[in-house]
């Protein structure tokens, strides 16, 4: 029976079943939706998750991309044979004698990829690392239905992760293969095509078919698994390499490998998502990923790059224009953070102050950072180093609007009472809290536990006085921190609440406003018994409030995005950027209060695409004229000036303040003297 099994080749057996599913059915319909952002984000935390449990202080991920051809593909002759007979027995069970047009899409794609098979080949995509590796307890776990049978003791590579790239593969056919640290070696492989007639003995097949020796029964696991000695090429030269390097660790193999369906290089996509999700793992020399791909579509080498703890910063920096999470429909939709707060959070991830808090379910890890480098209040949670969520209860922005502005990244992992409960309560995609899956004491307990580290929190953070609060005429913003002016926000918020803008009595007019200073000589003051009556200067701003709220945030060294609310019409308004007078990150500094020299701006309404009419610069570039501002919109503006940390002494950053007023018309004279 050994020697039997040694020579034979690997086939896909397709079992009996009692329910006839069509190629849209459950086994694919929880994946079939799922981005590249999900596909990537779930193999890598599979891979890290496995390298913890295999003792390694670094996980090592590899996407390697080839080419395979035809011979390589185990039991293709089988595969493409369940296939013809799923369509044909489909068709004829429809009743209208054709497929519906969802099902017929994926029997074109899975046409095109056998045809392409087996005339050049197709793309084929190996996913590596250096984990626990795989036994047969580990592999039975991840045939399974994708429920997610994550036994607490094995927090390795399997289960819903790596069913996930079933979208990944036109053929929806996955390989595995795991080496552990004895040295023994497994393999397994799963495609997912469309329930049929039973051409023998006459019982239906199900629509899986698993590349194992035969099925069984027992506690052992559902499969007897086909002897390592005629493992396929793909999986075998995956598991040398990882033998070769690492020792032991799996490798996931997804043949007729689309690129996302997206027209993204593989090193974007994975980058990307590494980036958002396991900054924290890649910061602290955790996790490094590689991507290995061979050619661009001009067939010039690239070769292999690295994600590691020194390029995790130009990723993110990149990134960080991001301001606004992925459209749900868009190609990295579900992707979140937004770039942004990646960024931010790295940022405080470097620069924040180290905490071990001690709660009733066991210690958490907590980096605090005030002020906050978005200018806004935001606490994210981390376990084992991947991002989770921003939205935890008693732990939101709205629970320390009487605190000071700060940033807070909450890191789990240490394997305590804590960890297991949010663990539990990720669900199978790990983005999200779901206290529903927890019993009603667990849900108690680990609320506790959020409010324990809330009050922390607030015991660290100063709270908010009158003189956190900006004047009445202009916002004063943060315009940087350890980096230079890399900072901007999702939703625009400051330090305190917005106010309408007001302006004082008197003070220097903005440049190009009127050609008069518009200042009285001390000592000549008008008054109500003056008499002569005096004209008011030219230019000089009116005392009535104008009617808009504002915030400002910086977008990038020299870079600033201002929302302005307008209450009212307005048919003009000036505005200009100014360098705060005494106000510096370190409030020990005087800076003179003047002008910013701007170089471009742009300018939309914040929820539609409309340019505002009429938006220009002033001729010697210190100020914006608006014009057509309506009533009820919010419009938001880019604005890039020439104030940068160098211009200053030892590069300190400074803060900038918006400056808001009509231009004065008098007598024939249109108000645009600039």
């Amino acid at each position: 029976m050994t020697e039997t099994r040694a020579t034979k080749p690997p086939e896909l057996k397709f079992g009996p079943t009692t329910t006839i599913h069509g190629f849209l059915s459950s086994d694919i319909a929880s994946f079939s939706d799922l981005r590249p952002t999900r596909i990537v984000r779930e193999l890598l935390q599979n891979s890290l998750d496995a390298a913890v449990e295999a003792g390694e202080s670094q996980a090592i991920v590899r996407f390697k991309a080839s080419m395979m051809e035809v011979t390589e593909l185990p039991d293709v002759d089988g595969y493409e044979s369940a296939f013809r007979e799923a369509v044909e027995d489909q068709t004829r069970m429809s009743g209208s004698g054709e497929l519906s047009d969802a099902a017929q899409q994926v029997v074109n794609t899975i046409e095109q990829a056998l045809r392409d098979l087996r005339r050049s080949g197709v793309c084929c995509l190996s996913v590596l690392d250096n984990g626990v590796g795989l036994d047969d307890k580990r592999m039975n776990a991840l045939l399974g239905d994708g429920a997610g049978s994550k036994d607490p003791e094995l927090a390795g590579s399997y289960g819903v992760g790596h069913l996930s790239a079933i979208p990944a593969s036109d053929f929806r056919y996955l390989l595995y293969g795991g080496v552990v640290a004895t040295g023994r070696r497994i393999f397994s492989g799963v495609a997912i095509l469309a329930s049929r007639i039973g051409r023998q003995g006459g019982f239906p097949c199900a629509g899986c078919g698993y590349l194992v020796d035969e099925f069984k029964s027992g506690e052992n696991g559902a499969y007897e698994f086909t002897n390592a000695a005629v493992m396929p090429t793909l999986i075998e030269n995956g598991l040398q390499e990882i033998e070769t390097e690492w020792g032991h660790g799996t490798v996931v193999v997804i043949p007729a490998f689309n690129q996302f369906n997206g027209d993204f290089q593989l090193w974007d996509v994975v980058s990307k998502v590494s980036a958002y999700n396991f900054n924290a793992a890649i910061h602290k020399g955790r996790l490094v990923v590689e991507v290995d791909d061979p050619s661009t579509d001009d067939g010039s080498r690239i070769g292999v790059r690295r994600l590691d703890s020194n390029t995790l910063r130009g990723v993110l920096e990149k990134e960080s224009e991001h301001v606004r999470s992925a459209r749900k429909d868009s190609f990295f939709g579900g992707l979140r953070p937004s770039g942004f707060h990646a960024h931010a959070a790295w940022r405080t991830l470097c620069s924040g102050t180290g905490n071990r808090v001690t709660t009733s379910l066991g210690e958490i890890d907590v980096s605090l950072l005030e002020p906050a480098p978005t200018g806004s209040t935001r606490v994210d949670l981390y376990r084992n180093d991947m991002w989770i969520t921003d939205n935890v209860l008693g732990l939101r922005r709205a629970d320390f609007s009487s605190r000071r502005p700060f940033h807070a990244v909450l890191m789990l992992d240490r394997h305590n009472e804590f960890h297991r409960l949010v663990r539990k309560a990720e669900g199978p995609m790990h983005d999200a809290l779901e206290f529903a899956r927890l019993s009603r004491r667990e849900r108690t307990t680990l609320r506790q536990a959020f409010r324990e580290t809330g009050e922390w929190i607030k015991s660290r953070i100063p709270k908010l006085s009158t003189d956190d609060y900006t004047p009445d005429d202009f916002l004063v913003v943060e315009a940087g921190g350890d980096e230079p002016g890399r900072a901007s926000t999702e939703e625009y918020s400051l330090w305190g609440t917005p106010v309408v803008v007001q302006r004082p009595p008197r003070g220097p007019r903005v440049a190009g406003a009127g050609k008069d200073d518009g200042q009285v000589p001390a000592g000549d003051k008008p008054g109500s018994g003056s008499k002569e009556r005096r004209k008011r200067p030219r230019g000089r701003r009116t005392t009535r409030p104008l009617p808009f709220r504002s915030t400002a945030v910086p977008n990038g060294d020299g870079k600033y995005v201002i929302a302005l609310e307008c209450r009212e019409s307005v048919d003009e308004l000036l505005l200009s950027l100014r360098v705060d007078e005494n106000t510096d990150a370190t409030c020990d500094r005087v800076w003179p209060d003047e002008d910013v020299p701007l170089r471009e701006f742009r300018v939309r309404e914040s929820r539609g695409q409309s340019q505002v009419a009429g938006g220009q610069l002033t001729e010697d570039k210190k100020a914006i004229r608006l014009s057509g501002l309506t009533a009820g919109r919010v419009y938001e503006l880019t604005v890039e000036h020439e104030v940068t940390r160098e211009r200053f002494d030892g590069g300190v950053t400074t803060a900038l303040r918006v400056d808001l007023h009509r231009p004065v018309n008098t007598g024939g004279d249109d108000g645009d003297d600039g």
